[in-house]
């Protein structure tokens, strides 16, 4: 029966199953992806654990994409996880780039959520 399946695949659709896979594949997560805060506004605590995996062994950096600060190095690896204690108010993004040509490999971003959002109207006081 599934073997019926995958003829009429093959014979329907001759291309898409004998498609080009792409060579590299990339990964760079944030776990957990997302801090939540009681207000907005307020600061945003969280232990956030960044990983990441490469096909081929190389020297790789993991930094902050808005700051372009480095936060470690690996040299000669082909996959890393490091360990970041999120403080912020709002959302941060991470690149993985290679040391040897500065190219940004692979991004990813840990947003921000807050359970009440301020809606305080601005009252102005009037004595007559």
């Amino acid at each position: 029966m599934y073997f019926r399946r995958w003829c009429y695949l093959l014979l329907a659709y001759p291309g898409s199953l004998l498609a080009e896979v792409p060579q590299e594949v990339t990964a760079l997560s944030a776990i957990p992806n997302t801090c939540v805060a009681l207000r907005e506004g307020r600061h945003c605590y969280t232990e956030v654990v960044l990983s990441w995996q490469q096909p081929t062994i190389g020297n790789y950096c993991l930094r902050d994409a808005t700051s372009k600060y480095i936060m470690q190095c690996w040299l000669k690896q082909q996959h890393g996880v490091f360990n970041y204690a999120f403080d912020s108010e709002q959302s941060l993004s991470f690149e993985l780039f290679d040391s040897n040509t500065a190219k940004v490999i692979a991004t990813t971003e840990v947003k921000l959520q807050w359970v009440y959002q301020n809606r305080q109207k601005k009252r102005r006081w009037r004595l007559f």
